[in-house]
């Protein structure tokens, strides 16, 4: 006997996912503009910097810029695979005129830098 119960998802659930998709898609239709930062996001979502503040570390446990950065990070990460983009390149289209920083950012996120890893896809 089965004993789970397919019940519907509670409401909330589901706007959670939609302000995510929204967030997400926000972000990365803005990935390589310098200055999107929380309150661009904050913008884009409609919503007060507090809200959105709230909202995102209710969902995802992250502050708004840190999903911002996570998703750059992400993208980052996905760019570098290509051996042809140098990482200062990748950093430039991502908005980060800064390779240090952009180096720190990327460290935190996967535990390596942005040459450790591509160096580490290429060996392969």
């Amino acid at each position: 006997m089965d004993s789970k119960v397919n019940l519907p998802e509670p409401e909330f659930v589901q706007l959670d996912k939609l302000l995510l998709e929204k967030a997400v898609k926000a972000v990365e239709d803005n990935l390589t503009e310098p200055d999107f930062d929380v309150t661009a996001l904050a913008d884009a979502m409609n919503m007060s910097r507090s809200t959105l503040t709230r909202k995102l570390k209710a969902i995802t446990g992250r502050t708004p810029l840190d999903f911002i950065r996570n998703i750059k990070m992400k993208h980052a990460r996905h760019m570098l695979e290509d051996k042809d983009k140098s990482v200062t390149e990748v950093a430039a289209t991502l908005g980060y005129f800064n390779r240090k920083y952009f180096t720190t950012c990327f460290k935190e996120e996967f535990g390596m830098t942005p040459s450790e890893f591509q160096k580490s896809q290429h060996e392969e």
